[in-house]
């Protein structure tokens, strides 16, 4: 099967088929992308998860095949595509190797945040670099002792002349070690309000950055914690308003969270694929184990949760193309489809038995992988006790349910 299969085609088809550029973007995406994806990511995969190292090299080659460039603007060298057709590719380049699209992901989250709530400046500093590849981003919110509580951020700044001083911690940065440009969030010790910084190594005072390692899963990206001490961040460094970085936080969730969706989907596929052919592979009792009935059960379950997933995801990212406040939406699919991840990955291992426990499969990596979808860009956890509900008492409010009938 291909890195981006028919499954994905027609999704797209049903959001964008009259749409003019359509054809050209799906050209892409089954024939750039995919064969990158079988040439350069998947092959890479076991070894980076063994060794658990970040390939920058292909990272800098997938910017030159336009994708990075895919969901920007043209008067930063993007294409223009709505957002469905980004997150399609990135679902290709999750199922190929997890960790490596999760930098991918992330840099992008770092890039629209920059291209959306920067200063012009800042977007034409930063953002043709960024979707060529030429550097890489990474976005700075979790800290030591606030992930899901975002708000409890302790690292600050304070403004001394022309520049802002930063102090303090971030934790969990994912490609904090390979990036160039890091988008951080702190909180201003005049009045604790957030704001939103594009920062560079090598300024003025200590910015130290640690590696993480020994991850479960994901170990193809890289993560790090980094320390401010007495940082100085210049004053046209300050992405948009001071005060409003909270805000743009969680701008930047809503559409990482339809990432994570895509990657989500991605894994998904990759550990029901791998199962699919073992069972047409592996004889049980007489027969081949894909003729087993509860075989076929398990495989037709993974299908309809990827196919849920994928729509839900990809609807999410058209209304973000468009302009709508995708709060539900983003948290729907990502809890949706990360869920499903885990249960693909927990049911391949278990059908394919002591084989798709071992290594060797590489079908257990699938599920050391899924499980970090569960926590990423807002703990599934948090978004089913606050986010969701949230926005269904909203939605009763405003449109209440009929009298019963």
């Amino acid at each position: 099967m291909p890195f981006f299969g028919l499954d994905q085609k027609l999704a797209l088809d049903r959001l964008h088929h009259a749409d003019p550029e359509h054809a050209d973007l799906i050209g892409f995406l089954e024939g750039t992308l995919d064969r990158f994806c079988t040439e350069r990511v998947a092959p890479g995969a076991a070894k980076q998860d063994e060794e658990e190292w970040f390939d920058e090299e292909t990272f800098r080659a997938l910017g030159d095949t336009g994708y990075l460039a895919l969901a920007f603007g043209e008067d930063v060298g993007g294409m223009a595509a709505p957002f469905s057709y980004a997150v399609s590719g990135l679902e290709s380049l999750a199922k190929a190797n997890a960790g490596f699209a999760l930098g991918v992901a992330i840099h992008g989250t770092c890039t629209d945040g920059i291209y959306r709530f920067g200063s012009p400046e800042l977007r034409q500093r930063y953002v043709p670099q960024l979707v060529t590849g030429r550097r890489i981003g990474c976005f700075a919110l979790t800290e030591p002792d606030s992930g899901s509580d975002a708000r409890a951020m302790r690292t600050s700044f304070h403004q001394d002349g022309d520049d802002f001083v930063l102090n303090g911690t971030k934790y969990w940065i994912t490609n904090g070690p390979s990036a160039d440009v890091f988008f951080v969030m702190a909180r201003d010790a005049r009045d604790g309000a957030i704001s939103a910084f594009v920062v560079e190594r090598g300024w003025q005072g200590q910015f130290e950055l640690q590696p993480i390692k020994d991850k479960m899963g994901v170990r193809g990206s890289n993560t790090a914690m980094l320390i401010f001490e007495n940082y100085r961040v210049p004053r046209q460094q300050l992405v948009g308003e001071r005060g409003r970085g909270f805000s743009y936080a969680m701008h930047m969730l809503n559409g990482g969270r339809v990432t994570i969706g895509a990657w989500s989907t991605g894994v998904a596929q990759g550990a029901y694929e791998k199962l699919l052919r073992y069972a047409h592979e592996r004889r049980l009792f007489g027969k081949k184990l894909m003729e087993l009935d509860n075989t076929r059960r398990e495989l037709s379950e993974m299908l309809i949760g990827i196919h849920a997933g994928r729509m839900l995801t990809y609807c999410a990212a058209y209304d973000k193309t468009r302009g709508l406040d995708i709060a539900r939406e983003a948290a729907i699919a990502k809890v949706a489809a990360s869920e499903h991840a885990v249960f693909c990955g927990e049911r391949a291992i278990e059908i394919a038995g002591g084989y798709g426990y071992a290594r060797e499969s590489r079908i257990e990596r699938h599920l050391r992988d899924a499980l970090l979808a569960r926590i990423g860009e807002g703990a599934n956890e948090l978004l089913k006790i606050m986010v969701i509900p949230r926005v269904i008492e909203e939605s009763f409010e405003r449109e209440r349910t009929p009298d019963l009938w």
